[in-house]
């Protein structure tokens, strides 16, 4: 009988340095052959580490820390990315002609996770080349286009958006790097129907559907996968009676669909990070890990895949 493939998967990273190492780790920690993202490798912010009189300065959610050597330079950034945001050196005047100016802000910012990306890569290789894991990247809605060049430069990492990859002998991966619109309007949406035809017309290219695992950033809709807080005007929890947050469905319908139709053996999904679990939709598995990055908790799930189908699953956290 064929060796399962034990696929370890995560999403929602946003950034955080120190989830990415333990991303990176886990292939040796849950004897993993393949380790996938599932999108929204980028962070949301970069933070300014200001050069003073002597040293150098910065603030991450409301702590501030300092620098007075080339080396407690390297360990502060380290400390600034290992908080889910990127590292700018800058000056105080720098910074608010920089953030006065928006497009230029944002060009800014994309040059930097840019970079940070190549330097994750970097790592990765560094770790697995020779072992036999294979590293598949795909993007996310918060995602810049621009990071699959860099991923499908690399030469070690695979990127999963540019079509359908071979998992092993019976599994092909299909993904699906956007998500359904949002109220943050971000970097990668479609609409429900750009969906449908994007999944329709890559389902087409598989070789048998049954067995293919779709990589869909976004859950499908009306499921425990994808119940996040109801927001009200200015993006702001709507709290019930109780005190407690209510929760909507706010996963893709197109998804739920695509599923219900193609039945393939496992749907990944991330982008609602309060929705961690699992669901049977007919005959496939879907999994929603969570994301925990703003504590540096990686929340991830192990997936073994037989020739016969999904032989186990468990979600993971530490």
């Amino acid at each position: 009988m064929a060796k399962p493939t034990r696929l370890f998967f995560v999403a929602d990273l946003h950034g955080s340095a120190i989830c990415f190492r333990k991303f990176v780790n886990a292939a040796k920690v849950y004897r993993a052959n393949v380790l996938l993202v599932g999108g929204d490798i980028a962070a949301k912010t970069m933070t300014p580490i200001f050069e003073t009189n002597g040293g150098w300065s910065v603030t991450v959610d409301g702590e501030e820390r300092n620098a007075r050597s080339p080396e407690e330079l390297d360990r502060l950034e380290g400390w600034v990315r290992d908080s889910a945001t990127v590292p700018f050196r800058t000056t105080p005047p720098a910074w608010r002609e920089l953030i006065a100016d928006r497009p230029k802000a944002d060009a800014q910012f994309q040059e930097l996770e840019l970079g940070e990306l190549r330097r994750w890569l970097e790592w990765a290789k560094a770790r697995l080349a020779g072992s036999g894991v294979r590293l598949l990247l795909g993007l996310g809605n918060d995602d810049f286009t621009p990071m699959e060049a860099v991923i499908a430069a690399d030469g070690f990492a695979e990127l999963t958006d540019a079509g359908i990859l071979p998992l092993d002998d019976h599994h092909e991966l299909l993904t699906l790097p956007y998500s359904n619109p949002t109220p943050w309007h971000t970097n990668r949406e479609l609409p429900e129907e750009a969906i449908v035809a994007r999944i329709a017309s890559d389902a087409e290219r598989l070789r048998d559907v049954g067995r293919a695992v779709f990589n869909l950033h976004v859950p499908p809709h009306n499921t425990p996968l994808d119940l996040a807080p109801r927001l009200g005007p200015g993006f702001v929890k709507m709290m019930s009676p109780g005190g407690e947050a209510e929760l909507v469905h706010v996963g893709s319908t197109a998804v739920r669909a695509a599923l219900e139709r193609f039945q393939p053996v496992l749907g990944l999904h991330g982008h609602i990070h309060e929705s961690k679990g699992s669901v049977t939709i007919g005959r496939t598995v879907a999994l929603n890990p969570g994301s925990a990055y703003t504590e540096g908790t990686l929340l991830g799930a192990v997936v073994d895949l037989g020739p016969d189908g999904v032989r186990a699953t468990m979600l993971t956290q530490g």
